[in-house]
């Protein structure tokens, strides 16, 4: 049996920088992390615009499919989840969003000691290396590369305009002080090339001597004695694998596959443990519970230019890679949105609690990925930051191969849907503007014969998407019911934390990579005390 001090069981987001921070702060010590998918090889994931090529992709995607969405006339979403190191930060859209400071405040003042905003601005700042804003509240050595789009199409500087004439303020960082606002796109990218988090914690050059990683290691369960939880059961290929920790063990395996392993181990609802035949070591109702995700609808006009949806159909699209090889440039660099804005719903509000990011594009979701639109056309998404639905992940069965059983209903709480569709048609509004008269020639989504309450819901629980900004699993709090205590521990057990996206108690105002990558430096702090 091999021995480690530290294992970590993910190389995702939170994974890949909790095992290279660890191995900083504990050089002496021995750091392993386990990676159920390969090695971060593959174009698709280094050539932004490939995103389309990368998610829905099986070598690249678990692909998890939900159970049917009772509040969408049955729909069947895929969730997709980084199968590759580097996670679901290998395969996103890029964009980077810390979130507002209301966010984190309200994790403290609701039990989670240790998670307000002034805690988590220096971890904010040591992981982000970046020329946008004010070097008070904006790192500048940081491992992951924060960049403005190389390529910005100049429809975003229209939406940037119409959102101005709309009343919305424009902010030069909304990453920095206050969110709300209009403003262009911050990406995690270098050059015009995706800065993932393997590329950033794990690549040659950057890996600590004491951190080893293992790909292909499909963790199975994890090992005891007594309460503490001593190790990993993992298997590759054929062969199946025991390793010791004699320091932590830490589960960075994501949303959806984090209670997974928990459960497979005998720590969830006891119930359910025991309906498929697993030992209960400890009752935790609360895992799996509180699967939270960003509704999105979409709003899109046709266009009288080209957009990037037609480009990279057309013969062009070997100038685009060639631009984006030698130079880094082009429409190859894009993800979908060139620029994002941050609204209230409710102008006495304190803070913004709608999304709206406007891509060069306009596509259709299926189980198969994205498919773009044949003529030109932009989009804006909009998502509502602090929905009520909420969903849950179980065991399909004992198997750890079997994808969970994810069942949630978009649109379970309908105060969900009022807002989106209100957000929606405030963005109906801003892209009929003065702004877009020149360039709109239609409107392709929802289309004029769109305009009652219920006529929007109809057009909303056909086509809303989610925003795969998939938390809360296994919640973090002070209370008896949540799974992980503020310092990461699960409840019950010694020795064993979670360190990603499913310990946040609730959803933050924007896409969750950044918060990703903070849970996992924080957790390095805290294991290395």
């Amino acid at each position: 049996m091999t021995s480690f001090d530290h294992i970590i069981i993910g190389g995702g987001s939170a994974g890949s920088a909790l095992g290279y921070r660890l191995a900083k702060h504990r050089p002496a010590e021995t750091v392993l992390l386990l990676e159920a998918g390969g090695r971060d090889f593959s174009p698709f994931i280094h050539v932004p615009a490939a995103i389309i090529k990368a998610m829905g992709n099986p070598s690249l995607d678990w692909m998890h499919m939900a159970e049917p969405d009772q509040s969408r006339n049955g729909k069947v979403d895929l969730w997709p989840a980084g199968k590759v190191l580097g996670g679901s930060s290998s395969i996103n859209g890029m964009l980077y969003v810390r979130g507002q400071a209301h966010d984190y405040n309200r994790w403290a003042e609701n039990g989670c000691a240790g998670w307000a905003y002034d805690d988590l601005l220096p971890v904010f700042k040591r992981l982000e290396q970046t020329l946008i804003g004010d070097h008070a509240v904006r790192g500048r050595t940081g491992p992951i590369n924060v960049n403005h789009l190389r390529t910005t199409h100049p429809l975003a500087h229209v939406f940037v305009e119409a959102a101005k004439e709309s009343g919305i303020p424009f902010n030069e960082d909304y990453n920095g002080v206050e969110q709300l606002g209009v403003a262009y796109s911050q990406v995690t990218q270098s050059r015009g090339w995706r800065y993932h988090a393997a590329r950033a914690y794990l690549w040659p050059g950057k890996k600590p001597r004491n951190l080893k990683i293992i790909t292909r290691a499909m963790v199975t369960n994890l090992t005891f004695d007594g309460s503490r939880c001593t190790g990993v059961r993992y298997q590759k290929g054929a062969s199946v694998k025991t390793v010791k920790a004699s320091a932590s063990v830490t589960i960075s395996a994501g949303t959806l596959s984090t209670p997974k392993i928990l459960m497979l181990s005998g720590i969830g609802p006891e119930e359910d443990l025991k309906n498929h035949g697993i030992d209960v070591r400890h009752n935790a109702p609360g895992v799996g519970q509180n699967l939270q995700e960003h509704p999105e609808g979409m709003v899109s006009i046709e266009v009288n230019q080209s957009t990037y949806n037609t480009e990279i159909n057309s013969w062009k699209i070997i100038l685009h890679a060639a631009n984006w090889l030698l130079f880094g440039r082009g429409p190859a660099t894009s993800p979908y949105p060139h620029a994002v804005a941050f609204t209230k719903s409710d102008p006495a509000q304190n803070y913004a609690d709608l999304q709206i990011q406007l891509g060069p594009y306009a596509f259709s979701f299926d189980e198969n990925g994205v498919i773009p639109h044949d003529k030109p056309a932009i989009s804006a998404a909009v998502n509502i930051a602090y929905p009520k639905t909420r969903g849950t992940v179980r065991l399909k069965s004992n198997d750890p191969l079997a994808s969970p059983i994810i069942t949630h209903n978009l649109f379970d709480n309908e105060e969900d849907l009022v807002k989106l569709i209100e957000g929606c048609r405030s963005v109906r509004q801003l892209l009929s503007g003065p702004a877009f008269a020149q360039h709109r020639t239609a409107e392709l989504l929802p289309g004029e014969d769109v305009q009652s309450d219920d006529e929007w819901a109809a057009f909303l629980r056909k086509t809303a998407f989610l925003g795969y900004h998939v938390v809360g699993t296994c919640r973090m709090g002070s209370d008896s019911d949540s799974v992980v205590t503020p310092d990461l521990k699960v409840r019950g057990v010694d020795g064993l934390r979670v360190a990603d996206a499913s310990i946040m108690p609730d959803l933050i105002s924007g896409n969750t990579n950044a918060t990703a990558l903070m849970i996992g430096e924080k957790a390095a702090d805290l294991i290395a005390g």
